[in-house]
């Protein structure tokens, strides 16, 4: 931290010319040193790379305190540019300063780079961040699922266990794919626990939960669930309103193929609304 606080101290009259600070850093690099005073040479140095990768507006402000002048230096940042080893080494920096949101995007930007050698990093801040990656924007949990699924099936798990599911009950009302991700996943539990009463009654309260959100918000459920289910939901919602305009039969026979072309699927949507399995 002190050595964070020293190099953004530094005294910047003007923006930072980076094409001289380059210079400076390769001079510096040829520059031999060794013991203890090589490492802190070498956090030095990555610290004044990271400027080099700062937005061009950037000038610490010797009239405020070194804490904003860190924040500043901090938010301004851009971790798309920055090369997957030196990204890796930069934690170390935001470990020591960063906030919620310098953390969100540096979690996008290794998401978006989608290299193998920053898996271990992005695992390590996932543990790190605990449930509050369920803080994260929707747009970053999404681009999750899709580069590193394993990663996010490890947090649903987690919020299983801890039944802390409040904050993935509202993202799931706003996320497709979020939803069907966990949907996935419970039905996978669902049947590996043969249906016990236990996960059945935590079930009841996810999809409960789901749906008085999407209620809450003006969003029709059945546009969250997969495309194959919807022409059954939407009949079971317009049976509900009035039972004269779709029978028990026609339900049936949407369920009935749901759960010949697609099995999983259909204990799924079944599970979630057991109605529909009385009707089959």
């Amino acid at each position: 931290m002190i050595l964070l606080n020293y190099s953004i101290s530094m005294k910047f009259t003007e923006k930072i010319n980076k094409d001289r600070l380059s210079a400076f850093l390769k001079h510096l690099e040829n520059k031999n040193f060794s013991g203890n005073s090589d490492e802190t040479f070498g956090k030095c140095l990555m610290i004044l790379k990271t400027l080099l990768y700062t937005s061009s507006d950037f000038i610490p402000d010797n009239t405020l305190s070194t804490q904003s002048n860190i924040q500043t230096f901090l938010y301004s940042i851009n971790f798309d540019v920055i090369e997957p080893d030196h990204l890796i080494k930069l934690k170390s920096i935001l470990d020591q300063a960063a906030d919620f949101d310098v953390y969100a995007r540096y979690i996008e930007s290794i998401l978006n780079k989608n290299n193998k050698s920053l898996n271990s990093v992005l695992m390590t801040l996932w543990t790190q961040l605990g449930s509050n990656v369920l803080r994260l924007p929707i747009i970053i949990l999404e681009k999750t699922i899709k580069v590193n699924p394993l990663i996010f099936e490890k947090t649903i798990l987690s919020t299983v266990l801890l039944w802390e599911v409040n904050d993935l009950i509202d993202i799931c009302s706003k996320s497709p794919l979020v939803f069907q991700t966990c949907s996935s996943i419970f039905n996978e539990l669902l049947i590996k626990l043969n249906f016990t009463n236990k996960f059945m009654e935590f079930l009841n309260y996810f999809v409960n939960g789901v749906g008085s959100r999407c209620i809450e918000n003006n969003i029709d459920i059945a546009d969250i669930y997969p495309n194959r289910c919807r022409s059954i939901l939407t009949l079971r919602d317009i049976k509900n309103k009035n039972s004269t305009l779709v029978k028990e039969h026609d339900i049936n026979d949407e369920v009935k193929k749901l759960a010949l072309d697609y099995p999983k699927e259909s204990i799924c949507l079944l599970s979630h609304f057991p109605d529909l399995y009385i009707s089959y």
